[in-house]
């Protein structure tokens, strides 16, 4: 070979598909790269919806995720830590979901906006469409459950802070069992949860002001009684008239 000969040309890299760089953990040039523990989370979502918690497997979430399983157990170790992450992240949209109930005229109508915000799809909450899922796994999993009563207990807690102040300026009728009224608009809520995943298309944010109402009428104060209008003067007459 002389010293003029040309070299042969080194080969190209080959380019990566979008899998293969979603796998390995980059992203496509120009396009910031994604959070891990976001991609994983996201993924979990697709997967507890498409198959429920006990049908997916973490090997499908890592499918979903683009991820290698030993990139997906550094963050997290199990299924249930990552439920508990869904969990305790949706605290950040109960707080908005309670600043629409605490700047709403009455408790009543911030019920409505409440339900509106949500079933809309305004104030997206995952546990809107894993709530059935998440309730029954965390009645039966005790890794969950500490979790899932501490995010509960603390919307119960500023819930019913609100309901007695609107008991105080006589919007709610002073006589009802704060925790009793808590049971029964919890029921309701988990109620319309379920109801919505039994049947997707049913237009709840529209139903909200007639559902607000039925609820207004359950919580309104008691009439006051109305005193006996005293006898004419005639009247009293004519009765000791007739009387023996």
């Amino acid at each position: 070979m002389t010293a003029t000969a040309k070299r042969p040309r080194a080969a190209a890299p080959k380019k990566e598909s979008g899998r293969a760089r979603a796998a390995a953990g980059t992203s496509a040039p120009g396009v910031a790269r994604p959070d891990p523990r976001r991609r994983v989370l996201d993924a979990a979502v697709v997967c507890f919806t498409r198959s429920g918690f006990h049908g997916s497997s973490m090997h499908e979430i890592c499918a979903e995720a683009g991820m290698s399983p030993g990139a997906l157990y550094r963050y997290f170790p199990s299924k249930e830590a990552i439920i508990v992450a869904i969990v305790d992240e949706e605290r950040a949209v109960r707080v908005s979901c309670l600043e629409l109930l605490e700047n709403a005229p009455t408790f009543v109508e911030g019920l409505a906006r409440m339900g509106q915000a949500l079933f809309s799809g305004e104030t997206p909450m995952v546990c809107l469409a894993l709530g059935p899922e998440i309730y029954a796994e965390a009645a039966r999993n005790p890794a969950l459950k500490p979790t899932f009563d501490a995010v509960e207990d603390e919307m119960n807690a500023a819930i019913r802070k609100l309901f007695v102040a609107a008991q105080a300026r006589g919007e709610i009728d002073a006589a009802i069992d704060p925790d009793a009224a808590m049971l029964l608009i919890n029921a309701i809520g988990d109620g319309l949860v379920l109801r919505n995943s039994f049947e997707p298309d049913l237009p709840l944010e529209r139903m909200m002001p007639a559902l607000a109402g039925l609820i207004g009428r359950m919580l309104a104060p008691a009439p006051a009684p109305t005193a006996s209008p005293a006898p004419s003067p005639a009247a009293s007459a004519s009765i000791s008239d007739i009387t023996p």
